[in-house]
């Protein structure tokens, strides 16, 4: 490992339809494998932290992969361009922080090779809030609270299993976001402050759960949207400040339009031609529900 410090300490007992086809099917395997016994009997619980002071990147490539447990990621300090703390069953799991050619590699991986789901961990994440980042983010039954405003972020994709994830906007992002890719599986998902992403797309796929999409925030430039429903609910919180505009495909999927105007098959805010900043949603549902909230 190319980590600069490394400490480890002992302690005691851690596109389209078929795409929400598939996001569901993902979603439901990923349940089957949160019930599966564990032995809480040989477990030997450690913590390892890896850490890397910055040096003039211009870009850091972030690619996490995590079974389950507790996840959390958040902006660092200036000057350390990444701080991760695992802890983990030592009995049956390793981790993995590697470092090289400006891209990071993390997660927990099982001593036989094969990736388990140490449901008690936990990984907390710190990432560098001055270098420029691409993410990579893969999480199964994880309780994730993700804190990525102020960070600069130029891409993203977020992949979920059955979890519980809070992704917060609460600063600006520096740099255009050329995508934010979101796939959720049976799961509750919110996302608050997507305004703050100052993204030039975001996408996400939904298989079963509870979506939420706040976009509040500092809207510099327009964004487009696209959401494809599974099974489930989708709440939409929109500035009322912001140009609105939404296409809704889907089948069985009541829509909620709340001031809305309808103009053959879209869906317009009062102010759409006249907004300094405007969101153009595309939307795909097959059962579930579609709200809209605005926000002051």
């Amino acid at each position: 490992m190319s980590d600069r410090t490394l400490r480890v300490a002992r302690r005691a007992p851690f596109s389209n339809r078929a795409d929400v086809r598939r996001a569901v099917r993902l979603a439901l395997s990923a349940c089957v494998l949160v019930l599966l016994p564990q032995d809480a009997s040989a477990q030997n619980w450690q913590t390892v932290t890896a850490s890397r002071a910055t040096n003039r990147e211009e870009l850091l490539r972030v690619d996490l992969e995590y079974g389950a447990g507790r996840l959390d990621i958040a902006p660092g300090t200036a000057g350390t361009l990444y701080r991760a703390n695992m802890r983990f069953d030592a009995n049956s799991f390793r981790p993995r922080v590697t470092y090289a050619n400006n891209r990071l590699h993390v997660g927990v991986q099982g001593n036989d090779g094969k990736a388990h789901k140490p449901r008690n961990g936990h990984l907390d994440l710190k990432l560098a809030p001055n270098v420029p980042l691409d993410l990579e983010l893969k999480f199964g039954a994880v309780e994730a609270n993700l804190e990525l405003g102020g960070l600069r972020i130029r891409r993203g994709e977020i992949s979920t299993g059955a979890s519980k994830t809070m992704l917060r906007f609460s600063r600006p992002n520096s740099e255009r976001c050329e995508l934010f890719e979101l796939h959720v599986g049976a799961a509750k998902f919110h996302a608050i402050g997507l305004g703050n992403l100052n993204a030039e797309r975001i996408s996400l796929e939904g298989g079963v759960g509870e979506v939420v999409l706040d976009f509040t925030g500092t809207w510099r430039a327009d964004t487009q949207a696209s959401v494809q429903m599974g099974l489930g609910s989708l709440t939409l919180q929109l500035p009322r400040r912001l140009g609105v505009r939404v296409s809704k495909e889907g089948f069985l999927a009541p829509f909620d339009s709340q001031e809305l105007v309808k103009r053959g098959n879209v869906f317009y805010s009062q102010n759409w031609e006249r907004a300094e900043h405007k969101l153009s949603l595309d939307i795909e549902a097959a059962l579930g529900s579609i709200k809209v909230v605005w926000v002051d």
